[in-house]
């Protein structure tokens, strides 16, 4: 049995002290084993030497500290979040004061001009049955042709 998987753990040191007299015992006399660690060691010394090669760029401290600094600031306004629905809350609540006398009147007024027309809608309805009738014909034809037109768009996009 080749011990295949513990190889690379016994290049790195991590194995306990038995396994590894094992794992030199088994390379003695194994050579296919010996020239797998021979080539896990090639890949660690590339590995090893093409990280010392890299550089980091030479704006990466600047970088970091601006976004660090970003970063506070953003935190700093997040403790802010509470005040502001307790704001809006407090100036809506001046605005139906100060202002309730006044507008509640007025929506009062818009009601009932609301209510007169859709009173006389209905009865013009009601009393033209050809007219409502044409107006839900036209309506069902326009709501036709957008399904046909949504539908073919997005035909076309599919493709």
């Amino acid at each position: 049995m080749h011990p295949e998987e513990q190889l690379s753990a016994y290049l790195d040191g991590e194995l306990g002290h038995e396994e590894q007299v094992q794992i030199e015992t088994h390379l003695e006399n194994c050579s296919s084993c010996q020239s797998l660690l021979l080539e896990l060691t090639d890949l660690k010394q590339t590995f090893s030497s093409a990280i010392y090669e890299l550089a980091e760029p030479d704006d990466l401290e600047t970088r970091v500290m601006q976004a660090v600094a970003r970063e506070t600031s953003i935190r700093n306004l997040g403790k802010l979040w509470i005040f502001v629905p307790l704001l809006s809350v407090m100036v809506f609540v001046l605005l139906v004061i100060t202002a309730g006398p006044i507008v509640i009147p007025l929506m009062q007024g818009v009601l009932v001009i609301g209510r007169a027309l859709l009173y006389t809608v209905s009865h013009a309805v009601a009393d033209m049955p050809m007219l409502s009738g044409i107006v839900v014909i036209l309506s069902l034809i326009v709501l036709f042709a957008s399904v046909l037109s949504i539908r073919k768009v997005l035909r076309s996009t599919a493709m």
